[in-house]
């Protein structure tokens, strides 16, 4: 029974120095997908930035469109007409639907018909505005830049997101390790406490305890494993990857206490960042546009020049030519040129109208801008807070998990002894189970500092440049 004891605690042992070593698979680095891959794959593939980069390309088109906004307004037009030439003095204005009628004034009206033709060249060209033909095309400028800087916005969330999700799936991979192994020592409890309990020398409720202990940790299991599953998915999404093909590369927790000694607190907001830059060009887009309304306020100065022939199948004498179609040959010509002054004065009420409301969007970009900024700087604050605490937890975390597994060793000794209960055993290997997930935790709210951090200032790329270089050495 000694050999069988003695047997059982040597397994119990072997389980509970091996459950608390980091599991490494079998797969090598060059298996799993990198962080950097991730980034590359899904700035290439997710739609939602092929959107916003196609319409950055038709805000250029825009910008093309209104710098012809001065070519001038050039009308051809033929026209040939059957119909009564019966007109009469007085005076109208011709409202788009009433038919003009050029010719013969009589007592009464003559239902005798002619025919007619005329051709005309008009040019109206608005040849100067005050500058308002420059004001429409910087405005059109700066939309097309903000067009740009939406797209920019865009790729900079895409890569926070991924980063968020290879974090969550380190995170989730390393929990169920940890639960797997938790599940390995907890069987291995119930077998060694069963074998006990069967000898007589412990109450069968101990090995109920015990398989429950094992349900519970086989529960939780399933739990991380549908969390991990879930972000993987959402990866696949991004990353346009089979969800089977998405493995992270653990490697990168080697270099995590050097990379949070080596953060200073010198890090400060980057003017450069993608977010500020997008608000700052929103409020120069705003302050374009109230240019633009006043500029359009101002007088016009056109070009006006006209050319045109005629022809008729009446004649001078107020005969008609039986034969219509002598009308449909030219038979006089006119050309008119002349310069315009335009100015309309109920504009000055408008324009007063469109400026007040134009200075509220301005302003209100101006405080969106002021908003986006405290919220950086509060998010880079925070950030070098966290860092100092996660690299502080992870410095005493060791003490905590070596006394972990050493509370686990003991109570499991003492109770091959008779000296503690089965409830003493699992509460143990519990604390021994909370320790491991504390170092999981601890090093994820590590990795969210560090790139909380590099994001407020605009490094991203530049810690996943060094994250991929430490993971090399």
């Amino acid at each position: 029974m000694n050999k069988k004891h003695a047997a059982g605690m040597c397994v119990i042992s072997l389980c509970l120095l091996a459950g608390v070593s980091p599991h490494v698979h079998a797969q090598s680095a060059a298996e799993h997908l990198s962080l950097q891959q991730a980034i590359s794959l899904t700035l290439d593939h997710y739609p939602s930035l092929k959107a916003k980069q196609t319409l950055s390309k038709a805000s250029i088109a825009h910008t093309t469109d209104v710098s012809h906004n001065w070519w001038p307004a050039v009308k051809l037009v033929e026209e040939a007409t059957v119909g009564t030439d019966n007109g009469i003095y007085g005076s109208y204005f011709p409202l788009g639907t009433i038919p003009s009628t050029s010719g013969g004034i009589r007592a009464a009206n003559r239902g005798d018909v002619m025919s007619g033709n005329i051709a005309l060249a008009q040019v109206q060209w608005e040849v100067y505005n005050f500058g308002a033909y420059r004001s429409q095309r910087e405005e059109a400028i700066q939309q097309q830049k903000v067009a740009g800087m939406d797209a920019d916005i865009t790729a900079n969330d895409l890569t926070v997101a991924v980063v968020r999700d290879y974090l969550g799936m380190l995170q989730y991979r390393s929990l169920m390790q940890i639960q797997a192994d938790n599940i390995e020592r907890t069987r291995s409890v119930q077998r060694a406490v069963t074998a006990i309990v069967l000898h007589g020398l412990k109450p069968g409720v101990d090995s109920s305890i015990a398989a429950a202990e094992l349900s519970k940790a086989r529960l939780n299991y399933l739990d991380i494993q549908n969390s991990y599953n879930s972000v993987r998915m959402h990866m696949s999404m991004l990353t346009g990857l089979d969800t089977s093909a998405i493995q992270p590369d653990t490697l990168y927790n080697n270099g995590l206490l050097s990379m949070l000694a080596g953060t200073g607190d010198t890090t400060s907001v980057a003017a450069s960042h993608p977010v500020l830059q997008y608000y700052n060009g929103l409020l120069l887009q705003q302050q374009k546009h109230e240019t633009v309304i006043r500029k359009a306020a101002l007088p016009k100065v056109s070009i006006l020049a006209a050319g045109w022939m005629r022809g008729s199948s009446g004649q001078f004498d107020d005969v008609y030519n039986k034969n219509l179609f002598s009308g449909l040959s030219y038979s006089r010509r006119n050309y008119l040129a002349g310069l315009a002054l335009t100015y309309n004065l109920a504009d000055i009420g408008h324009t007063r109208d469109k400026m007040r409301e134009q200075t509220l969007k301005t302003k209100a970009a101006a405080e969106q801008l002021e908003t986006t900024q405290l919220v950086l700087d509060n998010s880079l604050r925070q950030s070098k807070l966290n860092i100092r605490t996660a690299l502080d937890k992870l410095r005493e975390m060791p003490a905590q998990l070596n006394a972990a597994r050493a509370a686990a060793l003991q109570k499991m000794a003492l109770y091959k002894g008779g000296l503690t209960n089965i409830i003493e055993v699992t509460n143990a290997l519990y604390l021994l189970n909370r320790a491991e997930t504390d170092m999981v935790q601890t090093r994820n709210a590590a990795w969210q500092a560090l790139f909380t951090q590099a994001f407020a200032a605009n490094e991203i790329q530049g810690l996943v440049q060094q994250l991929e270089q430490s993971r090399i050495q």
